[in-house]
């Protein structure tokens, strides 16, 4: 089940998954106080939180657009579709406020996912220490999606 929680709720997993070894407040970003921002979690039967999202408005080169960050999966439960149904759950959610354009700095060792899921790379590959090396991943949204 996918729910919306607070930064300080899957803020364990963001680190542990994205900054491991590296200060706890390297995993808190300025953006998670946007009084816009959300954040997206689905939780084990346990109540666990085993994947995390965090989007919040934020331009890129200068056209209106929603990015999101801290995406994490806990190890043990990736290659389940959790990723990907918290990922479409967040782009439902910004297209529900508006949306048109979702980004991110992803991986690369992440690019297929966020391929399978409509987005793609802009731009050149660039390192961002200490993650490595990444793309700028971007998906335009459809205001109007199809009613299932």
């Amino acid at each position: 089940m996918i729910e919306q929680l607070t930064r300080d709720e899957i803020l364990h997993l963001r680190h542990s998954v994205l900054r491991p070894g590296l200060p706890e407040d390297t995993a808190r970003y300025p953006a998670d106080a946007d009084p816009d921002a959300f954040h997206l979690a689905a939780r084990d039967a346990d109540g666990t939180v085993i994947s995390c999202v965090s989007f919040y408005p934020e331009a890129l080169e200068g056209e209106p657009a929603w990015r999101f960050r801290g995406m994490a999966t806990a190890p043990g439960q990736r290659g389940r579709g959790v990723g990907g149904e918290l990922l479409e759950a967040g782009v439902a959610e910004v297209v529900r406020r508006g949306g048109r354009l979702v980004w991110c700095n992803g991986r690369t060792s992440a690019r297929a996912f966020y391929e399978r899921h409509g987005f793609t790379a802009r731009g050149e590959e660039f390192d961002s220490p200490p993650a490595g090396p990444h793309y700028v991943m971007v998906r335009p949204l459809d205001p109007h999606p199809p009613r299932s």
